[in-house]
C-alpha cells in the first residue's frame, strides 16, 4: 500500500497553531497571493525545520481582498508571472532557512479554474516550474487540465482528496457557503479520510489550516493515514509482524485482526502485532482493518474487569520503599490506588503485564533474576505490574501476593487477556 501523505495548506494565520506543523507531512505555504508576506512565509519555514515537515508553495490568484475564493479575470501569460513571482518570494527565504520547497499546490479558486481550463493549467505549472524548477511534486485533482499540464513538463504529480471537505454524489467538492461543505466533526474527519485513502484514487490528503478545530481535525486524519502507512516485515510465507502506534488500543487490535477471514492466530505485544494466516489465502491487508479500527468510535466489545485482592506482603517491599524514599504503607497504597489495563502477555503463559504504575513507585528490573518466584505474587518492573500465574524464575521487585486468585480457567484459559481492566484491592 502506496503511503498517502497528509497536506495542510499553513501560513495564512496570524495566529496559527504550530501544532499544525507537527501533523503535517507537506506544508502549503501561502505566499502572497490570497495571504502571506516576507513574515508569515518564514515564521512558516522555521516551523518546517523544526518539525521535519516538507515544504510546499500555495499560490493563487493576487485577490487578497477575497483570500484568493473568488475567480478572476487574468491572461495566462499575467497569471503565469504572478504564480512565479510568488513561487520566487517563497523560495529565496526557503534558501535562506535551508528548507527545499518540493512541493507546489494551487489555491482556491485557481486550483478550481486552472483545472478547468487547459491554458490557465499551463501558466500555473509554467510559473511553478520557473521559480522552483521541475524537481517539485505537483499536488492538484486526480484528473483535469492541471495534471494534464503537469505530466507534459515531466512532473511528479499527487492526486489530492480534501478530509475535511464535503462532496456532492459526483465526487465533486460541495460550494463554500452551502450546508456540509466544510466538515468540524474529526470523527467524520477520520471516516472521511479512511474512505478516500482506501479508494486508491488519492496520494495525499488536505486540511485547511483555518478551518475551525484544524488542529484536531489534523490529528484525526494523521492518525487514520499512519495506520494505513504501518511498516509490515513478512515472516515466512504464513505470516507478516506490524509495528503497532500507541494510539491503537491493543485489544481491539487483537479482536479486529482475529475476526479476519484466513487469519489463523495472531499475537499483540505492546510495539508489534503478529498476524499468522495460510499462504494459500492471505486475508485482507491488516493495515486497512486497523485503520477502520481507528475510525470505529467505540471498542468491539467491552474489556473484562477483574478485581484481585492482595496482601502487601512481599520480600521486596522494604526495599522498593527505600528506593523511592515512601513508607511501606505509601508504597502500597499507590499501587492499589489506579486501575490498570493489561498492556501484553508473557513470559509465561497468563503473564499479563499492567500499566502504567505510579511513576513514584516506578522501580527496574533486579539486577540477578530470582531462580524461583511463587506462585501468586505481585511484582513490579519499571512501569509495569503483574501477577506470576505459576512458580517460575523472575526479576520483577515482589511487593505483594494475590488472594483467592485463580489465573487460568478451565472453560476459558486465562484470566487477564489483552485489555483486561484490573483493580488490585488492599487486604490484611
Amino acid at each position: 500500500m502506496a503511503e498517502c501523505l497528509l497536506n495542510i495548506d499553513l501560513g495564512e494565520l496570524p495566529d496559527e497553531d504550530e501544532r499544525l506543523y507537527t501533523y503535517a507531512q507537506v506544508a502549503n505555504i501561502a505566499c502572497g497571493g490570497h495571504s502571506g508576506d516576507e513574515h508569515s512565509m518564514l515564521r512558516a519555514l522555521e516551523a518546517c525545520a523544526r518539525h521535519g515537515t516538507r515544504a510546499g508553495a500555495h499560490p493563487s490568484f493576487e485577490d487578497r481582498a477575497n483570500f484568493g475564493r473568488q475567480e478572476v479575470q487574468v491572461a495566462p501569460e499575467v497569471l503565469r508571472g504572478q504564480v512565479a513571482a510568488q513561487c520566487a518570494r517563497l523560495m529565496t527565504l526557503a534558501t535562506d532557512v535551508g528548507v527545499p520547497v518540493r512541493y507546489a499546490k494551487p489555491h482556491g479558486a485557481l486550483y478550481h479554474a486552472a483545472n478547468r481550463e487547459p491554458a490557465l493549467a499551463r501558466a500555473v505549472v509554467d510559473g511553478v516550474v520557473e521559480s522552483l524548477g521541475t524537481g517539485i511534486t505537483f499536488i492538484g485533482p486526480g484528473s483535469g487540465a492541471l495534471r494534464e499540464a503537469a505530466r507534459a513538463m515531466g512532473l511528479a504529480y499527487a492526486r489530492e482528496g480534501f478530509a475535511d471537505r464535503g462532496t456532492r454524489p459526483d465526487g465533486s467538492l460541495i460550494p463554500r457557503g452551502q450546508p456540509g461543505a466544510v466538515l468540524t466533526d474529526p470523527a467524520v474527519a477520520r471516516e472521511n479520510a479512511l474512505r478516500l485513502a482506501l479508494g486508491g484514487t488519492v496520494d495525499t490528503l488536505c486540511v485547511h489550516g483555518d478551518s475551525p478545530g484544524a488542529v484536531e481535525l489534523a490529528r484525526e486524519v494523521r492518525a487514520v493515514l499512519d495506520v494505513l502507512s504501518l511498516r509490515t516485515e513478512p515472516l515466512g510465507e504464513g505470516a507478516l509482524r506490524l509495528v503497532l502506534p500507541e494510539r491503537l488500543e491493543r485489544r481491539g487490535v487483537l479482536e479486529s485482526l482475529k475476526a479476519e477471514p484466513g487469519v489463523v492466530d495472531v499475537v499483540v505485544g505492546e510495539e508489534h502485532a503478529c498476524v499468522y494466516f495460510n499462504p494459500a489465502a492471505p486475508p485482507e491487508d491488516p493495515r486497512r482493518v486497523l485503520g477502520r479500527l481507528v475510525v470505529a468510535s467505540t471498542p468491539l466489545t467491552e474489556p473484562p474487569f477483574v478485581v484481585v485482592r492482595v496482601r502487601y506482603d512481599g520480600p521486596d517491599l522494604p526495599r522498593v520503599a527505600e528506593r523511592v524514599g515512601l513508607a511501606e504503607d505509601d508504597v502500597a497504597l499507590l499501587h492499589a490506588s489506579r486501575e490498570y489495563t493489561v498492556r501484553t502477555v508473557g513470559f509465561l503463559p497468563g503473564f499479563a503485564y499492567l500499566g502504567e504504575v505510579d511513576s513514584r513507585i516506578a522501580v527496574p528490573r533486579l539486577s540477578t533474576p530470582r531462580p524461583r518466584v511463587p506462585a501468586l505474587s505481585v511484582g513490579i518492573a519499571g512501569r509495569r505490574t503483574g501477577i506470576y500465574p505459576v512458580a517460575s524464575p523472575g526479576g520483577w521487585n515482589l511487593i505483594a501476593t494475590a488472594v483467592d486468585f485463580t489465573a487460568f480457567r478451565p472453560d476459558s484459559g486465562a484470566v487477564l487477556g489483552l485489555g483486561t481492566r484490573v483493580l488490585f484491592e488492599r487486604v490484611d
